[in-house]
């Protein structure tokens, strides 16, 4: 985006607190300079603008600022940015077809959600930041809008969203998982794997998992538990297997868990009960909801309003009480597999609650007889006694209800692969020994180090070749991986510092 930045009067306050702000840009904005000239690009650029501030007026949104030919909105609520920005795109989409190729304008948009600091007729703050690096992650004509947008929006029916995998913004040490908002009906619907972490090997795992996929598809489904240490590659698997049920037309649904105090109970269900929502047209949903609904509605109220003939729950004793909710989510589970084949993900079950552990093991009892096929990854080094996963393994392992698989880290020629995929060529032999030598073959620490040597400059020239004078001795290896893993372990939970040992073993190799 230009840097001009052009203030604008505002007819009210700017709001504070947690509000949703979208940035708008132009793609290709220099180009239609330079080629048209700046009398010709300046006219189309208000014909764009007006077109813009029409719908931003239309949705309620507050106009905080243009920079260059970008603006900048605040919404108070974030299912107007969403429908303002899809009805910008589709504004512009209809200016385009009537006007020939020279003379188009494409746009990109994304949001986030967050709270926000008012000064001097601008917002401030981390969210505002990171909207702004969101839209630079956009293509041509895409709405792009991460997590927390995604749930302050709840189960809204009309907006179609597709997980584009996880992206790294600049100045945000973790990468962020966003979503397209689909606002062309011809629009594949489908995954894109744009900037996620390449995947390579896991051959023999993914032959596994395909086997059950092939066997959930003839209505035998199986319960699979993923283990592994933080960065292995756990949830990228499990995309990855989410991405090929998808291509074979099964419904493939996430939920997660988190790790914070009082957390409400069956959150990955619940998650996955309103991703069908938005996914199963109404008379379909209603049908695979059946007898089931009144008890399924307790995990999400919302299919009340959806649905007003669903009956009040029945007054049962509390001993009677969850194994009834258990059996409806059971039951409405595989009516709704039936009509198609489902893969249920479950990530991070190390911070699962109790009660969301024992409705899986109901689940798995009959799985054998579902076209569902169900996918829990957790992290294997916080298993101790004291959490509820360890005993829900155990049991599981007891009553052989569940495969598991153990990931663990790359060899070399995995690490050369990945940084091939990264670099888009041939990496050299002593790059690729020196980081699996420093990083173990851990592939989070992997992407890690290539990115932060690459932003360094230390890997590539001016035509984003490898540097002719790369000398891996000089590359100060080691101050780049002691901030790269002091980032990631600030984000862990205390218990995994403690079993970490992959940046002792480094710290030691650098000492």
């Amino acid at each position: 985006m230009a840097q001009h930045d052009e203030r604008l009067t505002m007819t009210e306050e700017l709001p504070e607190g947690t509000v949703t702000i979208l940035f708008t840009d132009v793609v290709g904005s220099t180009e239609m300079r330079t080629g048209r000239g700046d009398a010709s690009a300046q006219q189309m650029m208000r014909t764009h603008f007006d077109l813009v501030r029409q719908q931003i007026e239309q949705h309620s949104g507050q106009e905080v600022k243009t920079i260059g030919d970008a603006f900048m909105v605040a919404f108070t609520s974030a299912l107007r940015a969403v429908a303002c920005a899809v009805d910008i795109q589709r504004a512009l989409h209809e200016r385009n077809l009537l006007q020939p190729p020279d003379e188009q304008v494409q746009g990109r948009i994304g949001l986030n959600t967050g709270e926000v600091i008012q000064e001097e007729e601008d917002l401030f703050g981390a969210a505002v930041d990171a909207a702004a690096r969101i839209v630079a992650k956009a293509r041509s004509g895409q709405i792009l809008l991460p997590e927390a947008v995604k749930s302050i929006m709840g189960a809204a029916k009309d907006v179609q969203l597709v997980d584009q995998g996880r992206f790294r913004l600049k100045g945000f040490p973790e990468r962020w998982r966003l979503f397209e908002v689909v606002w062309q009906e011809e629009r594949t619907v489908g995954p894109v794997l744009v900037e996620r972490t390449p995947f390579v090997g896991r051959e023999e795992e993914r032959a596994e998992l395909r086997r059950l996929l092939d066997q959930t598809a003839q209505g035998r489904g199986a319960l699979v538990m993923i283990g592994g240490e933080p960065g292995v590659g756990k949830t990228r698997l499990a995309e990855e297997l989410a991405d090929e049920a998808r291509q074979r037309n099964m419904l493939a649904l996430t939920g997660r868990c988190y790790e914070m105090e009082g957390a409400p109970p069956y959150t990955p269900f619940v998650e996955m009960v309103e991703a069908t929502v938005r996914m199963f047209p109404p008379e379909a949903l209603r049908d695979a909801l059946g007898d089931s609904a009144p008890e399924v509605a307790k995990l999400m109220p919302e299919l009340r309003r959806l649905f007003p003939d669903i009956a009040p729950p029945l007054d049962l004793p509390p001993e009677q009480e969850r194994r009834y909710l258990f059996n409806s989510v059971r039951e409405f589970l595989a009516r709704a597999g039936q009509a198609q084949p489902l893969l249920l993900v479950l990530d991070d079950l190390q911070w699962a609650d109790d009660a969301t552990l024992l409705l899986l093991q109901h689940i798995a009892q009959q799985l054998h007889e579902m076209p569902i096929l169900i996918l829990g990854t957790y992290r294997d080094v916080e298993l101790d006694v004291a959490r509820p996963l360890a005993r829900a393994l155990e049991e599981l392992h007891r009553q052989r209800l569940a495969r598991r698989i153990a990931l663990k880290r790359l060899l070399e020629d995995g690490v050369s692969a990945m940084l091939r995929a990264l670099s888009g060529q041939e990496p050299p032999a002593p790059l690729v020994q020196a980081i699996y030598r420093e990083t173990e073959g851990n592939p989070f620490f992997v992407e890690e180090v290539f990115q932060h040597l690459a932003e360094e400059g230390k890997l590539f020239d001016a035509q984003g070749r490898w540097r002719p004078d790369l000398e891996v001795s000089e590359l100060d290896v080691p101050e780049s991986v002691r901030l790269v893993i002091g980032r990631r372990l600030e984000r862990v939970s205390e218990e995994c510092r403690s079993v970490l040992t992959t940046a002792a073993v480094i710290g030691r190799a650098f000492s």
